[in-house]
C-alpha cells in the first residue's frame, strides 16, 4: 500500500463519485477505479458500495476513511514542517481571516500574543471560511478566524478534530452617512431600514457575513435592496459615506472612521460572532501558546 493509494481513496471518499474524483487528482477514471479495486483487494474488505445509482462508503469505508484523513493531515504537516526547516525558517504562526472586519476584530488578541511571544512571526492569509477549513487539515495555516453564525462547520470538519472557540462576540450596528435623517438616532429597527438602499460585502468572498445581513432583514418583515457590494469593508463604508446607501457592520467599525458617517445602535440585538478554528492534532508549541493567549482573552472580552 503506498501513500497515493490512500489519496485516491481520500478523494473519491469525499466526492462519493470517480468520475469527480479524476478530474480532482487529474488522472484519468478508469486507472483510479482499478487502484481502488486493488487497495480493497489488498485490504480484503469492499470500502464503497456500487450496487446503487450512487456511490457509498461502507461501514468498514467510513472507519478507514477517518484513519486515512487522519495520516493525511499528518503528512501535510509534516511536509510543511520539512519545508520550513529547509527554508531556515525559524518558528512561524499562519493565522488565516476572512476580511479586514475580522482581522479589526481580532487586533487586540494579536498585539497581545505578539508581546508574549515577541520572536514568533507572523504571517496572516485572507480566504474564505471553507478555504480556511481545508487549509487548516493540509497544514497551510495554523489557525483561522472565522463567523460561524451563519456558515457553521460541516460534520465533516467536526469529523476532523477541527476546534472552535468562541472569540469575539460583538452587537451589530448600522453605518449611515452624516447627514441622513437616522444618524441622529438614538437607536433604530431594522424594519425601520425596508425602503434604505444597503450595500454589503461580497457573497462570493464574505457569504457568513452576507448571508447575516439578508436573514436580519427577512427576520424583520422585508427583503433587502442591495444596490452595491464590495470586497473591503472600507470601501463598503466609503460607499456609505457617498450616500449610496447604509450598512449593517460590527460596532468595532466606528472605530476606524469619523467625520462622514454616524453609527447607530440597533434595538435589535444582532450579533457578530469571531470564532478561532484550529486541529487538536496540531501539537505545535507555537500553535498551543497561541491557542491560550486566546483563551485567556475570551475569558476577558465574553465573561
Amino acid at each position: 500500500m503506498e501513500l497515493r493509494h490512500l489519496r485516491y481513496f481520500s478523494a473519491v471518499a469525499e466526492t462519493l463519485h470517480f468520475g469527480r474524483a479524476a478530474r480532482k487528482l487529474n488522472i484519468s477514471q478508469p486507472p483510479l477505479t482499478q487502484q481502488i479495486h486493488n487497495l480493497e483487494d489488498e485490504l480484503g474488505v469492499q470500502l464503497f458500495d456500487r450496487s446503487k445509482r450512487k456511490v457509498e462508503l461502507t461501514t468498514e469505508g467510513e472507519l478507514f476513511y477517518k484513519r486515512v484523513e487522519a495520516i493525511l493531515h499528518q503528512v501535510g504537516q509534516a511536509v510543511v514542517e520539512v519545508r520550513k526547516a529547509a527554508r531556515g525558517e525559524g518558528d512561524t504562526l499562519v493565522i488565516g481571516y476572512m476580511g479586514s472586519t475580522i482581522l479589526r476584530e481580532i487586533i487586540p488578541l494579536i498585539r497581545k500574543f505578539h508581546q508574549l511571544q515577541p520572536a514568533i512571526k507572523l504571517e496572516f492569509a485572507i480566504m474564505r471560511s471553507d478555504e480556511q477549513y481545508e487549509a487548516l487539515l493540509d497544514g497551510r495555516i495554523d489557525v483561522g478566524f472565522v463567523d460561524l453564525t451563519v456558515q457553521p462547520m460541516s460534520e465533516r470538519f467536526r469529523s476532523h478534530h477541527v476546534e472552535f472557540d468562541l472569540i469575539v462576540h460583538e452587537r451589530l450596528c448600522l453605518a449611515v452617512n452624516y447627514s441622513h435623517p437616522l444618524a441622529s438616532s438614538e437607536a433604530v429597527r431594522i424594519a425601520d431600514l425596508r425602503h434604505e438602499p444597503f450595500v454589503t460585502l461580497q457573497r462570493h468572498l464574505f457569504p457568513s457575513n452576507y448571508d447575516k445581513i439578508v436573514a436580519q432583514c427577512k427576520q424583520a418583515g422585508f427583503q433587502p435592496d442591495i444596490v452595491a457590494m464590495s470586497e473591503q469593508t472600507d470601501v463598503l463604508l466609503a460607499y456609505v459615506a457617498a450616500g449610496v446607501g447604509v450598512a449593517l457592520v460590527p460596532s468595532c467599525t466606528s472605530s476606524s472612521w469619523s467625520g462622514e458617517l454616524s453609527f447607530v445602535p440597533l434595538e435589535e440585538t444582532a450579533w457578530v460572532d469571531v470564532h478561532m478554528i484550529s486541529s487538536a492534532d496540531n501539537r505545535s508549541p507555537v500553535a498551543a501558546s497561541f491557542r491560550t493567549t486566546c483563551a485567556d482573552y475570551s475569558a476577558l472580552q465574553n465573561g
